[in-house]
């Protein structure tokens, strides 16, 4: 793929090496003219000038030696009638080429001691072939210099009129929606270009509205279900502590009970997103990396084993970061969560600190995940498995407010993801 600049220079080499070889035969064709031309001015002059100085003087015996040493001017006698008075073209033998070549020739009547004669005043042309050799030469540089300018100054030209369309451009690639801050355009006396950045600036402004709108009502409707899934919950453990109740009642209510449970934790991590799209974790602290991950992995490591998956770690070297604490749990936690729920039985774990990254290596399914939308939101990757589609999404904005980096790899059934921390 092209840029549009070097695209518009490609078109206009193409277009201008197009017309000024096509003029090159116009070129031909004039500058003959023109040199026919000069080269009929001089055997009229030549031929004026004989009559004019040397005509006076002139005697008959004196033809024979000035034809002999004037090729260029002959006097011929009257019986070789020539029409006189305009110049023509003939072709004559010449002895230095060997050949006929074309001659420009001016024929004059003349009298010599009361006897007529005809002047005759001619030049040789260069041969067309000739000249076409010395005109290609003097027109292929006159064509490359041409070129060479043209293409400089539309260079030139094309960076400084299309810099405000690349200016909007650039900043439209550096525009985060989540982070809610406009992109300040140039301003330009091009029509067009002011009114892209009128209509980038409306587009802009309305998405970071409904962005807005949306992240209010997550918000606001996850503040409002806590309530209510609390009060669910409380009475659901009441209804289970009854002693009379059978067998079906039992099964009913820890069915309510489980979907009420998986309602709140899908309520807590819609109120996390929330949190963390408004930059409502504002704490950054210095952070042992290896020990908050020691302390979560206590925990996990009984979860994994309870599935039958085989937790193993890694800690190559200390890693200090810079991070929210809570959040940085949230991380840990969402990764080993992850790597438990879509293993397979009796698969394997591998956690690894090197260098600045931490990996997380588990077996899984024997084919790679999407990596375009392994981050989206309500995103599951085997329906059949417990959750609600937001433990990457989780992780990837943590990764996102932290300026940190995450990828994805898949390799002979192994799924790995790594955290870049620098």
């Amino acid at each position: 793929m092209k840029s549009l600049l070097n695209k518009n220079l490609s078109y206009f080499l193409v277009c201008t090496s197009i017309v000024l070889l096509c003029c090159a035969p116009l070129f031909f064709y004039v500058m003959k003219y023109f040199y026919t031309e000069d080269l009929d001015e001089l055997i009229i002059f030549r031929s004026n000038e004989f009559v004019e100085k040397r005509l006076p003087d002139f005697i008959t015996k004196d033809i024979t030696h000035w034809n002999l040493y004037n090729e260029d001017i002959q006097i011929e006698s009257r019986k070789n009638f020539h029409s006189s008075g305009k110049v023509v073209q003939e072709s004559i033998y010449n002895k230095s080429e060997g050949h006929e070549i074309d001659y420009r020739i001016y024929y004059q009547k003349i009298r010599i001691e009361g006897k007529e004669y005809i002047l005759t005043s001619r030049i040789p042309l260069i041969e067309d072939k000739d000249l076409i050799g010395m005109l290609a030469g003097q027109y292929g540089i006159v064509f490359i210099v041409l070129l060479s300018s043209l293409l400089i100054i539309q260079k030139i030209i094309s960076r400084k009129l299309w810099n405000p369309f690349y200016d909007s451009l650039s900043k439209i690639e550096k525009f985060n929606l989540e982070k809610e801050v406009k992109p300040d355009f140039k301003n330009t006396n091009i029509i067009e270009f002011h009114r892209l950045n009128q209509i980038l600036t409306t587009l802009i402004d309305n998405d970071i509205k409904v962005f807005k709108q949306q992240k209010e009502f997550i918000e606001n409707a996850s503040h409002e279900l806590q309530t209510p899934l609390a009060i669910l919950q409380t009475r659901l453990d009441l209804l289970l502590q009854e002693p009379d109740l059978s067998q079906h009642q039992t099964e009913v209510i820890q069915s309510l009970y489980d979907v009420s449970s998986r309602l709140t934790r899908l309520n807590k991590n819609l109120l996390l997103l929330a949190k963390i799209d408004n930059n409502q974790f504002e704490k950054m602290e210095t952070i042992d990396f290896n020990q908050v991950l020691s302390s979560q992995i206590d925990y996990l490591k009984e979860v994994a084993e309870s599935e039958g998956i085989k937790l193993e770690m890694e800690i190559l070297n200390p890693l200090e970061i810079k991070a929210n604490k809570t959040l940085l749990e949230g991380l840990i936690n969402n990764l080993v969560v992850n790597a438990i729920r879509y293993n397979i039985p009796n698969g394997i774990i591998t956690i690894t600190v090197q260098d600045s990254k931490f990996t997380i290596k588990n077996t899984g399914e024997e084919k790679s995940l999407d990596q375009e939308k392994i981050f989206n939101r309500f995103r599951r990757n085997n329906e059949n498995k417990k959750g609600n589609g937001l433990g990457l999404s989780i992780v990837n904005q943590i990764v996102k407010f932290h300026n940190w980096n995450i990828k994805y790899a898949y390799y002979n059934t192994i799924h790995q993801f790594t955290v870049s921390f620098r």
